[in-house]
């Protein structure tokens, strides 16, 4: 094999290697996502009605609890009396009160097997009065919400996104 050949050769082996690397250090590169807790926008199908609450991105092992407090929660065009809310993908809801005080409402709900990084945690189904429902975070006020990781430690970085789009796992 020539000098030549070896150089080329070489030269194609370092390439590869820096190519290798730098795709390696991607994460470099990419600022890391806010966690985000979401309340998707509610979709109505007749008079019966749903909305998703979702979270992206969480730290330490993922969301593991979230609670809501009292009259945190505000909805219009809503029978208080007909929601309900799921707890899906592991999580349970543990409490929730959206009767007690018109338009306003809590909630609690907790996986105890694991924490999740992004997806579906709740979903609120119920009955719709007017033509214009609505379900949020009173005042988008984050304040009014805990976040609980796996690793029983509080979330206390994290946005909030009310009426998006649901959110599904990549």
């Amino acid at each position: 094999m020539g000098a030549r050949t070896r150089l080329i050769v070489l030269s194609l082996l370092a390439l590869g290697l820096v190519l290798g690397l730098t795709a390696c250090m991607g994460q470099w590169f990419t600022p890391k996502q806010a966690a985000t807790l979401i309340i998707g926008k509610p979709v109505v199908s007749g008079n019966r009605g749903e909305v998703l609450i979702s979270v992206a991105d969480m730290p330490n092992q993922g969301l593991a609890s979230v609670a809501i407090d009292d009259q945190g929660i505000t909805f219009n065009d809503i029978d208080a009396a007909s929601i309900d809310a799921t707890g899906l993908n592991g999580f349970t809801v543990l409490a929730s009160d959206f009767t007690t005080t018109a338009g306003k409402g809590r909630l609690v709900a907790a996986n105890p097997t694991s924490g999740s990084v992004g997806g579906t945690i709740i979903k609120i189904t119920f009955e719709v009065t007017g033509a214009n429902p609505a379900f949020g975070i009173a005042d988008a006020d984050k304040g009014k919400v805990d976040l609980g990781t796996a690793l029983d430690t509080l979330i206390t970085a994290w946005d909030l996104s009310s009426n998006a789009a649901d959110y599904y796992a990549k």
